[in-house]
């Protein structure tokens, strides 16, 4: 290898590294969840590029070659049982792939590995420093934007007062800067006395600290919390060169306590209680809403781990879990869960106990190799061992590293509290396999030399030839999987974003065109594409400015695309949903049956799918079948009104309208509540008087609503009292005169007895 080339790939390697932390403000309008799919590509195709430049510069040169420590071995590991858990997973596809909205799947996994392992290999101690550097003005940045949303001159974009920045989730903002305040006060401390650098970092941690507070992302506050106060406590216990600094953190203890204290004897007050921030903190308890929610959507964790409790269900297939063990009080909560929000109980799911396990050991060995002495310990047993370095650093020996080391765990504890609560995202992964990377650098010995061809690259490394063969190799693996893994998605990604953008005229022959070319590419956006299309279709189907032409061949479409999600993943209930849903919003209720039937299979306890199917066998006249299941799915969870109302218009079809009035009562107040299952079965009984009075008294809270008052004057004359139905198209006429005309025409078809 001469030294142009050798040049050339270590400057591709450090222009994609550095170039990483400034992906955070990658947000492509043209791409489908541009806050998701945006960031991840561009990732993948820098990581692809740097990991290429890598193997060609590993074989040639020695020191570039990966190095054993014990972070390695356990990313190799964790990486490893993933792919296996992935191969024997519920559904292999969605596990190697992932989806749009979360880009994840091994595919995922495996670039942020690759990346660990370039920046392991590859990146100095003074490299180190400047990587943290960039990440940390990223983060600058990244405040910046985050104050101009906080003063309205940004749109926050998930539409509350938690800041998201350019994450669009103010959970993945959180941990984005709870990383860079921690890793900015690593630096801080390691800062020789009087560096001007000191002035970068303060600004930076309190910069990023206001963003932080201000997304009132509870999982980081805690999280933070608890690694300030462990890693104050370590320095407490371990700090023998600076006594200002033990008192000072003891101060800062003292501080969090009391400030801690307070807060508890005030969270009723109204500085809580209008500090949006400060009063999601006071609502935590174990009664609160959204804490009963995560403990239900734990426990069916827990019960799915217990069906697959060794490799899980293989990645992204939680959503499997969720719908089969799905809990009924669950039903004024998202109904397609996909992630438990807790990583742990994740990687449970997704790796069984195995992928658990090799999980939680990048954080042991992560916290064993921050304290373990970079100088050589004596040999023995791990107990010795263990003892030799606790006596070390209680003599004061290792004084020198016990600031960094304590910011390092606080930073490993706060990254664990966090995660007991959320679940991971791109940049959170970025930042903690870094610092895995960074810890794996420091340690890191060599594995010995690599034996044959190794050993005849490096005897060759001067002979341009000997590189050809490898360079060609190179680029052609890389342009193949830039294309499959990259190019194939971003341009289904992108024709998708135009095939559900309405036209001038509503839908046009456009749309479709970009449907069916977004899923000729065949990659794993499909899922998403034909969840899109069938809502298309159906919203079409009631588009008055859209062709009967256009109509069906969205449904055909629509229809063929529906049958082939449920072939692809059989197992998933919202594909047998979502093929219910088109085939009943197009009047083919017997084949939404038969789908909403499998749906109800897979998720038994769902009310949302079971009133799918309560209303669907009524149209079908299956009103024993309706019945019962309305019943037995209104006792599993009484509190929610929408399977209380399908259980009352079940117990209608069935001819009991006592059962029926009973129901409705109890529920809303009143029998007489609009909607139109009930006026349709009522007309179907022939019990007009009910019609008229839903209407009438819907039409008392909406007096100039011309629909209403049209149905309200066929309803009068389907009873007989046609001179009431002529009187209320009269009265429109006179309010609305552009209705004249359609109006007469409706007289005219009373007096003749046609309505």
């Amino acid at each position: 290898m001469n030294t142009f080339i050798e040049k050339t790939l270590k400057r591709i390697i450090l222009v994609g590294i550095f170039a990483v932390p400034f992906l955070a403000f990658l947000v492509p309008a043209s791409l489908f969840f541009p806050f998701i799919t945006g960031k991840n590509f561009a990732f993948r195709i820098i990581v692809e590029f740097i990991f290429a430049a890598w193997v060609l510069l590993a074989l040639y040169r020695e020191a570039y070659r990966p190095k054993y420590s014990w972070i390695m071995t356990a990313a190799a590991a964790f990486t490893g049982i993933i792919f296996v858990a992935d191969l024997l997973g519920a559904n292999q596809l969605q596990s190697f792939w992932s989806n749009y909205e979360r880009m994840e799947g091994f595919v995922g996994l495996i670039h942020v590995f690759a990346f660990f392992v370039v920046i392991g290999s590859f990146l100095t101690r003074n490299l180190w420093q400047k990587y943290i550097q960039t990440f940390l003005i990223s983060s600058a940045f990244m405040s910046f934007y985050g104050f101009l949303q906080l003063t309205g001159k940004i749109t926050i974009n998930q539409g509350s007062s938690r800041l998201d920045a350019t994450f669009g989730n103010s959970a993945y903002l959180g941990i984005y800067m709870l990383f860079n305040i921690f890793l900015a006060a690593y630096l801080l401390v390691r800062e020789k006395k009087g560096s001007g650098m000191k002035w970068l970092y303060w600004p930076i941690i309190i910069l990023d600290f206001v963003i932080m507070y201000y997304t009132a992302t509870r999982g980081v506050l805690l999280g933070f919390l608890g690694g300030v106060i462990f890693s104050a406590i370590l320095v407490a216990l371990f700090e023998k060169k600076h006594p200002a600094v033990k008192k000072g953190v003891a101060g800062v203890l003292v501080a969090i306590v009391a400030v801690v204290g307070l807060f508890f004897i005030f969270k009723n007050s109204s500085l809580v209680k209008n500090s949006p921030v400060l009063s999601r903190m006071a609502s935590i308890s174990l009664s609160d809403g959204d804490t009963q929610a995560r403990f239900m959507v734990w426990s069916m964790a827990i019960d799915g781990f217990k069906e697959r409790p060794i490799l899980g269900w293989g990645q992204d297939n939680f959503n499997l879990v969720f719908n089969k063990y799905y809990n009924a009080k669950m039903f004024d909560r998202e109904q397609w869960f996909d992630r438990a929000h807790d990583i742990f109980l994740d990687w449970l799911i997704a790796g069984g106990i195995f992928g658990l396990l090799s999980y939680l050991f990048l954080f042991v060995s992560g916290v064993v190799l921050v304290w373990r002495p970079e100088t050589d310990i004596p040999k023995g047993s791990l107990l010795f061992r263990f003892k030799h370095i606790l006596t070390r650093y209680f003599s004061g020996e290792e004084s020198d590293k016990v600031l960094e080391n304590s910011i390092l765990t606080g930073l490993f504890v706060a990254y664990f509290i966090n995660n007991i609560f959320v679940f991971d995202n791109l940049y959170s992964y970025i930042l903690f396999f870094s610092v895995l990377a960074l810890l794996h650098s420091r340690h890191a010995v060599p594995f010995g030399r690599l034996v044959s061809t190794g050993a005849v690259l490096k005897s060759e490394k001067d002979n341009d030839l000997s590189f050809m063969y490898p360079g060609i190799t190179a680029a052609v693996v890389l342009m193949f999987v830039l294309y499959v893994v990259n190019i194939k998605p971003i341009q289904a990604n992108a024709l998708l974003i135009e095939a559900v953008r309405p036209s001038s005229g509503g839908f046009s022959q456009e749309n479709i065109d970009s449907f069916e070319n977004a899923l000729s590419y065949g990659t794993f956006g499909n899922g998403e594409i034909r969840e899109q299309l069938i809502q298309t279709s159906m919203r079409a189907k009631g588009a008055s400015n859209v062709s009967d032409d256009l109509k069906q061949k969205l449904f055909n479409l629509a229809r063929r695309e529906a049958l082939l999600q449920i072939s692809d993943d059989s197992e998933d209930a919202r594909a047998e949903m979502f093929a219910g849903m088109l085939f009943y919003n197009y009047g083919m209720t017997s084949d939404a049956v038969a789908h909403f039937e499998r749906a109800h299979e897979l998720s038994p306890q769902k009310q949302a799918i079971n009133a799918n199917l309560i209303l669907a066998y009524v149209n079908e006249s299956k009103m024993a079948e309706a019945f019962e299941l309305a019943k037995t799915s209104y006792e599993s969870e009484p509190r929610n009104p929408d399977a209380a109302r399908v259980y009352a218009i079940a117990a209608l079809a069935s001819g009991d309208q006592k059962l029926s009035d009973k129901i409705m009562t109890e529920n809303f107040g009143s029998p007489l509540v609009y909607d139109d299952n009930f006026i349709n079965i009522y007309a179907l009984l022939g019990n007009y008087d009910r019609v008229i009075a839903i209407l009438e008294k819907e039409l008392a809270k909406n007096t100039d609503n011309p629909q209403l008052q049209i149905r309200l004057a066929a309803a009068y004359a389907t009873a007989g009292d046609r001179g009431k139905g002529i009187e209320i198209l009269r009265g429109i006429i006179a309010k609305h005169p552009d209705f004249a005309e359609q109006g007469q025409t409706y007289i005219d078809m009373i007096r003749q007895g046609k309505i």
